[in-house]
């Protein structure tokens, strides 16, 4: 919708159909269901569809909005909440994350935006500049609310509310805050949310910000957002590819190519052998991926009442945001191969679905960043254990099935989780003797192998559930099953490679000159 025709800036104007979607979406009852109590996995399930449909980012709006509600809801002031959290949730105002800056990156401990305390308990007055920040001016909505990371004169990190517009006693409008937008970012895709670069208190003594929880604490409560924000990151890489899947799929069903060797008639493409090798990858990769996502979901909700839950979803969160990013862009890769020319053509949807998910690798947490987190910290948490007693139970349970199809599905499964306990053991005893560098040089193989690993857990899970439900021959269920040994076969044992390589501690990236 929005990918032919980006934003522009000074002021930012977004396609005018932009604003018919995120209305439709927000008078459909869409942005209200978060306030329902519903079960986090049900809002997941309602974005998969909604958010297949529209890969621009479009809705991309709507859940930084619901992050930013929610981060306000949990740490914000009760006059804060009262005055800023109802527009959010009702959708009248839009809310981003405004994290980075052009020196810092991803680095966020080098961000250099300050906030000096008013005389006004918790109003500080914020001056410096940001960058990548999504969503962060518009012409749709009245007020976009930033939740933003600034040093106070400690030189601690802290959470700030800044308004685009001061926001009166009475919840109207008052005057624009001091922040000026720059620029946009042109981006490769999802060019239905604007990306911006922009500075505050460039006609002042700094643009108006409120304290959200205490001071030097931003960090520690922005993680709220960050990790909700990469479940759906994730979430959204798994929609890409399953958009992906189902237009190739259709365009196979449809396409005649080349002769059937035995009728000599016009072959339909999808009859291929590497054509359903094709397909059948990227369904492996979205419905894997999509059920990790609504795993993490369903442990979001669970996390608040069980410990153990919640060191489950923290170990997991890495691999939620970076596996389906990877690996459903190559389901993208093998949609696009499947329309051959005409999948790198305009005249069809891919090599734009292609582009929007191309940004799910890079924000909320590069791969490389998210693998040295998962190798370097998660595993030797408790959530770690966790992780590994849950998918040998679902192993043993396949295992004791008595049927053969599914004893054949968990035995390399069983394997590959004994070679993520084994490579993890010696990583970490290659750390702890001291060599960090060595034991986190192959980090983004190890995230790989973990991924793969937990993937292959929850495509057993939903063979199992196939073959167990009231109509376990179905297409849609003997459609799982055959999705499951298609991975077990064809992906689950690459888990062997990147545990050799693991092993051997190879240090070539770390030696290599950089001339």
């Amino acid at each position: 919708m929005n990918d032919r025709s980006t934003p522009t800036s000074s002021p930012v104007k977004m396609h005018n159909k932009v604003k018919h979607v995120l209305d439709a979406y927000r008078d459909g009852g869409f942005t209200a269901m978060h306030e329902m109590d519903l079960p986090f996995p049900s809002l997941t399930a309602v974005s998969a569809i909604t958010g297949s449909a529209f890969t621009s980012g479009v809705l991309g709006h709507w859940v930084l909005t619901q992050c930013a509600a929610n981060l306000l809801k949990a740490y914000g002031s009760p006059e804060l909440v009262a005055k800023y959290h109802e527009p959010l949730t009702d959708g009248r105002w839009t809310g981003t994350m405004a994290l980075s800056e052009t020196q810092a990156g991803s680095s966020l401990i080098d961000v250099s935006t300050k906030a000096t305390p008013t005389d006004t308990p918790g109003t500080y007055k914020i001056k410096g500049n940001k960058m990548w920040t999504s969503g962060a001016d518009h012409d749709i909505y009245d007020n976009i609310i930033h939740m933003l990371l600034a040093k106070t004169p400690d030189n601690k990190i802290s959470l700030f509310l800044v308004p685009k517009s001061i926001v009166n006693e009475d919840g109207s409008l008052g005057e624009r805050n001091d922040y000026t937008i720059n620029g946009l970012n042109h981006k490769m895709g999802c060019r239905g949310l604007s990306n911006c670069y922009w500075s505050l208190g460039d006609n002042s003594d700094g643009a108006t910000g409120y304290l959200i929880g205490e001071e030097g604490k931003g960090l520690h409560a922005m993680f709220l957002m960050m990790n909700e924000m990469r479940i759906h990151v994730g979430l959204s890489g798994a929609l890409c590819g399953k958009r992906g899947h189902l237009e190739s799929l259709q365009y196979a069903m449809e396409r005649k190519q080349g002769r059937n060797p035995k009728t000599k008639e016009k072959e339909t493409i999808v009859n291929y052998p590497d054509v359903k090798r094709m397909i059948l990858t990227q369904k492996v990769f979205s419905e894997g991926a999509l059920a990790l996502c609504l795993l993490a979901s369903s442990l979001a909700d669970s996390a608040k009442t069980s410990d153990d839950d919640k060191h489950l979803l923290d170990v997991l969160i890495p691999i939620v945001k970076s596996w389906p990013s990877e690996f459903c862009l190559e389901a993208n890769k093998w949609a696009i191969q499947v329309l051959g020319g005409y999948g790198y053509t305009s005249d069809f949807p891919l090599a734009q679905v292609y582009r929007d998910n191309r940004l799910n690798m890079i924000h909320e947490g590069t791969h490389g960043i998210q693998s040295l987190d998962l190798l370097g910290r998660k595993v030797a948490g408790p959530g770690f254990p966790i992780l590994i007693d849950r998918m040998s139970k679902s192993i043993e349970k396949a295992l004791q099935s008595g049927d053969d199809e599914t004893i054949a599905l968990a035995a390399p499964v069983k394997s590959a989780v004994e070679r993520l306990v084994d490579v993890t053991k010696k990583l970490g005893g290659v750390s702890k003797a001291g060599d960090v560098q060595l034991a986190l040089a192959n980090s983004h193989d190890y995230l790989n192998m973990a991924g793969h690993t937990v993937i292959g857990w929850c495509w057993l899970e939903m063979a199992m559930a196939a073959k167990s439900s009231s109509s376990p021959d179905s297409a849609f269920n003997q459609g799982k099953i055959k999705a499951a040994k298609f991975f077990m076969a064809h992906e689950l044992h690459k888990t062997e490679h990147q545990a050799w390589l693991l092993n051997s501690l190879d240090d070539t990236v770390l030696k290599v000159a950089v001339e």
